[in-house]
């Protein structure tokens, strides 16, 4: 039996799903030399970093010389040393992607970004891991590889669609007790937008709140019993 890990694939994955921005590491075209950028932030429902970006940035130009590149996210404290919180960084190759259900899923994170989207010169990029290095403090250090972290989800990829329209078409009431008794917000208005086995997307207008799921689930069966729970939870 494997060791437990003091931080474990599933908790650096969500902290991956919790970041709207995070800084992308590529290789410089012209000499190598290690360029960081900042850029907005989805994933996919593997939970692969999804990146929106402008063929005239240089870390797009760094990317279609060479591949490989990493994105790092992080969730500073604050007050204190910011070295005590936790981040991940994730480390793979990067591949150009037509939009479809990567711009869909992006966009639900990042809302705004639909008003250059659709502009010529932007384009969606996905970053195939290969392994991840997570920090959460002193002694909580952990090198995860790919497949630990990032397991296949066939079956979620697959009922997504189907999913966030059935919610959004037939259990709205539920959605807004959602936002309001477990996200804490306003409720009236929301839309599920995105949904992976580690939780969901809501949106309204340009706000967006992420509701985390207590454990994964990779099969439509688990997805309806865990919505329907708390949709029970939230009568309460």
């Amino acid at each position: 039996m494997s060791e437990r890990r003091s931080f474990s694939a599933e908790e650096a994955r969500n902290l991956l799903r919790r970041a709207r921005t995070g800084t992308l590491a590529t290789l410089n075209a012209d000499d190598g030399t290690p360029y960081a950028s900042l850029v907005n932030l989805a994933t996919d429902v593997r939970g692969c970093p999804l990146i929106l970006v402008s063929t005239l940035a240089w870390h797009t130009r760094n990317l279609l010389a060479d591949p490989r590149g990493s994105v790092m996210v992080a969730e500073i404290p604050p007050a204190g040393d910011a070295l005590t919180g936790a981040r991940v960084t994730v480390m793979g190759r990067f591949s150009k992607l037509d939009g479809g259900a990567v711009g869909r899923r992006f966009l639900a994170r990042q809302p705004a970004a639909e008003m250059y989207a659709g502009f010529g010169d932007f384009a969606f990029w996905q970053l195939e891991p290969e392994r991840a290095h997570a920090v959460a403090g002193f002694g909580r250090i952990e090198t995860i590889p790919a497949i630990e972290m990032f397991p296949s989800a066939d079956e979620m990829i697959a009922l997504e669609e189907g999913a966030v329209q059935h919610m959004n078409d037939d259990h709205e009431d539920a959605i807004q007790r959602y936002a309001g008794r477990l996200l804490g917000t306003e409720p009236g208005g929301w839309k599920i937008t995105a949904i992976d086995p580690d939780g969901a997307d809501l949106r309204r207008g340009d706000d967006v709140l992420r509701l985390p799921f207590e454990k994964p689930v990779y099969s439509g069966g688990a997805l309806r019993v865990l919505l329907a729970k708390l949709g029970e939870r939230t009568r309460e």
